[in-house]
């Protein structure tokens, strides 16, 4: 029985082969696009994560300061980054088109500060790319 089942599972977990869908997950893009702006501070890093309208601004801005102030609205020194959400599905049938959410941690003015950025991936080439940095819908004014 032991044998058996150990049979069906190499056989299922074989079955999943991921050179059939795009290279790398979806979060793991996202989270080394944000590492590559707030921690590596290197848009060289992230330029070949980024397509469509995106790639123009990242040519147009030339640090990443300038893309954390001008893209994402929240420059941060000594940050740290972590996967805070996505909309995927689990078995990433149905997905070429979907929405990463990140926290930051860092500091802003010197004081440490956590906020949620949210940026939605697509499948180009066969790989994700970010094609779209989302207005900050957890911003308020009061």
């Amino acid at each position: 029985m032991i044998r058996f089942t150990l049979l069906l599972f190499l056989t299922l977990l074989g079955g999943c082969n991921p050179s059939t869908g795009p290279g790398q997950p979806p979060e793991k893009v996202a989270m080394e696009f944000f590492e590559a702006i707030y921690v590596d501070r290197d848009l060289n890093l992230a330029l070949p994560m980024v397509d469509g309208e995106l790639k123009g601004l990242f040519h147009h801005y030339k640090l990443a300061s300038q893309v954390q102030r001008n893209l994402f609205g929240l420059y941060m020194e000594q940050a740290d980054v972590e996967l805070s959400s996505t909309n995927a599905d689990f078995f990433r049938r149905r997905n070429s088109d979907i929405l990463v959410t990140i926290k930051l941690k860092g500091l802003v003015n010197g004081y440490l500060r956590q906020d949620l950025r949210e940026i939605r991936l697509q499948v180009i080439d066969k790989q994700w790319k970010v094609t779209e940095i989302k207005d900050d819908r957890w911003l308020t004014n009061g």
